[in-house]
């Protein structure tokens, strides 16, 4: 039973199916920007903590890099909640097309296409116009 190659496909496709959600989870936008912002806020935050009176009169009274850190340390930490809350894994698993029996020819979206589209299906149906010298 061990050497049975139908049992060794469906054990290596059960592991290629994790590690391409592991995958998607990794490389997930969500993360990464998430990321981006927390790293880049506190930085601005840091350095909002060492601002002088010089740099906080430029800005009319106002420490910016510290409030503008806070702010996307906040968006930041958003992001990457939101990213784990929902897994873009999950997510993909849910959006696969209904399956349609085998043989049926019918249009995935369910209506016949109008306009250009349907021009460009039909190819070599399409009615050429005669030109004047024809008609004549």
């Amino acid at each position: 039973m061990a050497d049975d190659p139908l049992i060794s496909q469906a054990e290596s496709a059960e592991v290629d199916a994790a590690s391409a959600r592991r995958a998607a989870n990794i490389f997930d936008l969500r993360r990464i920007i998430g990321g981006l912002f927390v790293v880049y806020g506190v930085i601005l935050f840091v350095l909002g903590l060492g601002a002088s009176d010089a740099e906080i009169d430029k800005a009319a009274g106002w420490n910016l890099n510290l409030w503008v850190g806070v702010a996307m340390i906040v968006v930041g930490v958003l992001f990457v909640v939101w990213a784990f809350a929902l897994p873009l894994a999950e997510e993909l698993e849910g959006d696969e097309p209904p399956q349609r029996p085998e043989g049926d020819r019918t249009i995935p979206g369910g209506h016949a296409p109008l306009g250009p589209d349907a021009a460009a299906l039909a190819g070599s149906k399409t009615v050429r116009r005669r030109s004047r010298r024809d008609r004549d």
